[in-house]
């Protein structure tokens, strides 16, 4: 598919290429859904703006401004809903509407803001993907420069539209208190007819963020500022999330210090000039909002096709088994019987059961001999006991050596697994070529049912983090492909100890395959154990294990650059803070080559890590912060952390 042309609708695919869009909102926002909705039309879908929010239709259904919406069932949302948000500050917004949050962790979720989009796993929300809101020039045409009235005919100083709260309406009495001329909305918003009546009397427009625990920019806000050729200050920090070319094209500073930069502006009549020839060609330098949603229909096909296909699945039967299940012990007296229990039960009976016993000390070879007498199931299970330790991961491979047919499923001794689960997981597995391993949701101990992300781009960024042990994968509910693994060779690699099988995994990408987890619950952990301390060799194999899973994510990373950003992994960093910018340097590096949204979003995650580390040990001096944002790359990597930024330096807003 061409960037930007038509959407390719997938084969056999149950909704129609007809786009509803819905909005709660009132009509100041509704050139956001136009902008959208004219966009879709660009990629060849039809669409039709409903009054009336439904799901129950064959189309695709786009809610703007949701925040009232309401929708039958506590249930998963159909595949064929959307839902677009623009609010900023998600954590402390759905701690106020925990309704608005079950909506987002039931629909698929379009997230203007990457601020946003770091929280949104810890909100529950596993079905995301970043579209932000750009510009979409036939829905939203700037203002001809010949219709901009000169200086003499411009009779508002400063223009502010919007809901007026306390923080806001400081600033704007403040404006009134020096005498000036200030236009905005006071009690009742204005109209779109009214805001745009007024637009053109006025030399500046005034930007400001809602409240102080976001540092998300207004966009929608500056969009429509700088389409109608307005010189515009806006509300800015050095952290604050905004595209580069638009933070270039406005005065930028913090809220102290708006009053005396309007006024400054006011008095500069060739820099406001400047200002309003510099807007359009800022967002005429963004990505077309065309091509956004290009992108972000395609991941959305995709993702919701891999959804149907497990539902498919989770209601096939009758295929003959093809499946090998290998479980490897030490010392597991305590669960392995109820494991064997479990495996005895697949409605699908497995060809082969292999388990590998690492020499044991305790009763778990008794027991397991004691259920294969018990269960005629079980009978022809294939017990393979080392006579000296061994390791996990060649205990793994001795199994492997074993398996047959076309499907591997691997199992842990504290898991129970659903008896559907062979079934589904094998069901998916000839559904899907492209799949090489699949796995699934799962209920742990006390906590109850543990989404993971479902799509390949998540899960592979998700293994960036880092301790990632058995998440956004758990090893003991995968199912992988016996038959890529053959014709390849691949296996467990012993180097990597314990988490060989990512090694396998990560082989098996390489080797072109996709990796996925169903939306359904396909296994349980006896009892919440206590996540062992990482030992020096974990540490280490981890290290391997990111070494090789760097090139995947970022392609075009240098070897050097792999080698560079690697050392985030690594057992001793550099002990002064040169160390710490050095390893956010090399993230920032890393995801300003690539457009991976996912792996970005997991990376600045270990930055704070980072400076975690080395604010705990004393290293970051007073100034650090604020020094760090004063270059570009790192400003427009660290931005989307927002206010958290602030736990490792002093607050101050430095220049923006």
């Amino acid at each position: 598919m061409t960037v930007g042309g038509p959407v390719e609708w997938p084969e056999g695919f149950p909704y129609r290429p007809h786009l509803r869009f819905c909005s709660l909102g009132n009509e100041n926002v509704a050139e956001v859904m136009e902008s959208f909705r004219i966009a879709c039309e660009r990629l060849g879908c039809t669409t039709s703006v409903e009054a009336i929010p439904s799901v129950d239709n064959a189309d695709i259904n786009i809610f703007f401004f949701a925040m009232g919406l309401g929708l039958p069932s506590d249930e998963d949302l159909p595949p064929n809903t959307i839902v677009v948000n623009f609010e900023p500050a998600l954590p402390e917004l759905l701690a106020e509407k925990p309704g608005y949050g079950r909506l987002l962790q039931r629909a698929w979720v379009w997230e203007y803001s990457l601020e946003n989009l770091m929280h949104h796993q810890a909100l529950g929300i596993f079905r995301s993907d970043y579209v932000p809101l750009t510009f979409e020039p036939q829905a939203t045409p700037v203002v001809p420069q010949d219709q901009v009235l000169p200086d003499d005919e411009q009779d508002i100083d400063v223009i502010f539209f919007g809901e007026t709260m306390p923080r806001r309406l400081e600033v704007l009495r403040a404006l009134e208190a020096s005498g000036l001329r200030v236009a905005y909305p006071i009690g009742t918003a204005w109209t779109p007819a009214q805001r745009d009546a007024l637009l053109p009397r006025a030399k500046v427009g005034l930007n400001m963020r809602k409240a102080d625990r976001t540092a998300t920019a207004e966009v929608p806000r500056l969009s429509i500022l700088l389409r109608n050729r307005k010189a515009v200050v806006s509300e800015l920090y050095p952290h604050s999330e905004i595209p580069a070319v638009l933070r270039d094209a406005v005065e930028g500073c913090g809220k102290d210090e708006l009053v005396d930069r309007v006024r400054a502006l006011l008095a500069d009549a060739p820099r406001r000039q400047a200002l309003e020839k510099a807007g359009p060609l800022a967002l005429a330098s963004l990505p077309p909002q065309h091509e956004i949603l290009a992108g972000a229909m395609q991941r959305y096909l995709a993702a919701t096709s891999q959804r149907l296909a497990s539902r498919q699945a989770s209601t096939a039967g009758g295929q003959a088994s093809k499946v090998s299940v290998l479980m490897v012990t030490r010392n597991d007296g305590a669960g392995v019987a109820a494991a064997l229990a479990s495996m005895a039960a697949q409605t699908l009976a497995p060809r082969r059961i292999i388990v590998v016993d690492d020499a044991s000390t305790d009763d778990t070879v008794a027991l397991i001999r004691e259920r294969m007498a018990a269960d005629p199931r079980l009978a022809g299970l294939r017990l393979l006991q080392a006579p000296a330790p061994m390791g996990w991961a060649a205990a793994a491979q001795w199994g492997l050596s074993q398996a047959e047919g076309d499907c591997l499923a691997l199992w842990s001794p504290a898991e129970r697994g659903e008896a559907n689960r062979l079934q589904v997981q094998t069901a998916f597995l000839q559904g899907s070529p492209a799949v090489g391993a699949v796995g699934a949701w799962h209920i742990s101990g006390e906590t109850g049912v543990q989404r993971v992300p479902e799509m390949h781009a998540q899960i592979l960024a998700g293994l960036l983090a880092h301790m990632p042990c058995e998440q956004p994968l758990r090893m003991g509910s995968l199912m992988l492909s016996l038959p890529r693994i053959r014709q390849r060779g691949l296996g467990f690699d012993a180097t990597l100890g314990r988490f060989a099988w990512m090694g396998l995994l990560l082989a098996l990408v390489g080797d072109g395959a996709l990796l996925a987890n169903l939306d359904m619950i396909l296994s349980r952990q006896q009892a919440e154990p206590l996540a062992p301390a990482p030992t020096e060799a974990d540490v280490i194999a981890l290290a391997h294990v990111r070494e090789r899973l760097l090139p995947l994510v970022f392609p075009r990373l240098s070897s050097a650059g792999a080698r560079q950003l690697a050392r985030l992994y690594g057992l001793q960093w550099t002990a002064d803070a040169s160390g710490a910018t050095a390893l956010l340097r090399d993230m920032a590096q890393a995801c300003a080559q690539h457009d991976e949204v996912q792996a970005a979003t997991v990376l600045r995650g270990e930055c704070l890590r980072v400076l975690d580390v080395y604010a705990q040990n004393g290293r970051l001096v007073p100034g650090y912060i604020r020094e760090l944002m004063q270059e570009p790359l790192l400003r427009d990597f660290l931005a989307p952390i927002g206010e958290r930024i602030h736990a490792f330096g002093p607050a101050e807003p430095g220049p923006a």
